[in-house]
């Protein structure tokens, strides 16, 4: 974890409402992991908004690192002000990642991974990684994006120059399938040659969305991940404001995670999600 003061290199509108920023870094790009975090001190210099905000990883190098936000409250909106050459407070990488490397009995195992709204951003971030380190090949990466529509379709093309191969589902049928990713997730695994206990799902989105995939995981037997979207106001544990509800030790026992150091990735068959 390294606290830095990071000149913002870029800051572009990519949908309505969304975001790209990226922002120059000697400790925190080096070091990030897919599915962590960093924390974003909003208000600069001033005090008010207080609380710094958290937000995931959409790409990271030795010298920069780039978030993709979406505008809704105060810190986001003064965050889509910042100019090239301002400097911002970040504190990261943060939190527990998603599983890069994995061992299977056919010697290399298939990733699914499912997205929507700003969940999209770090599963980018776990592909592109995938891709570089031929943990996998591109023909065994499955990419299943969902949106409203398709102007909220995020990083679709990122995952187009990656040569994975992508499922896309709209709630109003502008692109892809017409209804929710789970239904176009499902299709596919119904479909699919997969050996599931050797694949991996991964997923990062709206809570409804991560139970949804976590039960069909269950369903077909397929190990998976989920990155939960929960509020983190210090993001090293301190203030215990982001603890999540999880299977205990013994059978029907239960006891509380703290999402921003246990998480915000967790195994989705751990999680009690009513």
């Amino acid at each position: 974890m390294f606290k830095e003061t990071c000149e913002v290199l870029e800051n572009k509108t990519v949908a309505p409402d969304h975001f790209l920023l990226k922002l120059s870094s000697k400790k925190i790009g080096k070091a990030a992991l897919p599915g962590q975090f960093v924390q974003i001190l909003c208000s600069g210099d001033s005090l008010d908004p207080l609380l710094p905000r958290p937000f995931s990883f959409l790409e990271a190098s030795p010298t920069s690192f780039s978030l993709l936000y979406h505008v809704v409250g105060q810190g986001t909106e003064l965050m889509a002000k910042f100019k090239k050459g301002d400097k911002v407070h970040v504190l990261g990488p943060l939190g527990k990642g998603f599983t890069l490397r994995r061992k299977t009995e056919d010697g290399r195992g298939k990733r699914l991974l499912v997205g929507g709204g700003v969940g999209i951003p770090p599963l980018y971030h776990l592909a592109k990684d995938l891709v570089r380190t031929k943990e996998v090949k591109k023909s065994d990466i499955h990419v299943f994006l969902g949106a409203r529509n398709k102007s909220l379709l995020l990083c679709e093309k990122d995952f187009l120059k990656l040569g994975v191969q992508l499922h896309l589902a709209t709630d109003d049928g502008s692109k892809g399938h017409k209804g929710y990713v789970t239904q176009v997730l499902v299709k596919f695994l119904k479909s699919s040659i997969f050996h599931l206990p050797s694949s991996l799902i991964h997923s990062c989105g709206p809570t409804p969305m991560l139970k949804a995939v976590s039960l069909v995981a269950s369903e077909f037997g397929a190990p998976n991940e989920v990155s939960v979207e929960v509020p983190m106001a210090c993001g090293f544990g301190a203030c215990l404001g982001c603890a999540l509800k999880v299977k205990g030790e013994t059978p029907g026992s239960h006891r509380f995670a703290i999402a921003c150091t246990e998480g915000p990735v967790f195994e989705g068959s751990k999680i009690l999600w009513d």
